[in-house]
């Protein structure tokens, strides 16, 4: 048995979906900035060192970051798609259904 009830908001939900829409744009925007200073220092270092910082900032620094968004739009997308549904409500009840058969 359940220690504890657990309360499903549907408010918080749609916050929460809110909030990582706007963490996604935010995240775009940082990653296309950040992109943009490399290509501009590359194009003032044209030289091996700044291609070197290319090569760099693409898979040291701007990859955590897309891996990072990657990772947002997919919690954005899942939050998006069980608002309203009752999803997770039916999985408690589920849960309790099977625990009381259990029992």
């Amino acid at each position: 048995m359940l220690g504890h009830d657990i309360v499903l908001d549907e408010n918080a939900f749609t916050t929460a979906s809110k909030e990582m829409a706007d963490l996604v744009t935010r995240t775009t925007a940082l990653r296309d900035n950040l992109q943009s200073l490399y290509e501009a220092v590359q194009k003032a270092l044209d030289t091996p060192a700044g291609h070197a910082l290319t090569f760099t900032a693409t898979n040291v620094l701007l990859q955590p970051i897309n891996d990072l968004l990657a990772v947002v739009e997919h919690t954005s997308s899942t939050l998006n798609q069980i608002i309203g549904t009752g999803y997770y409500k039916d999985v408690f009840v589920k849960f309790e259904e099977l625990n009381s058969s259990i029992q």
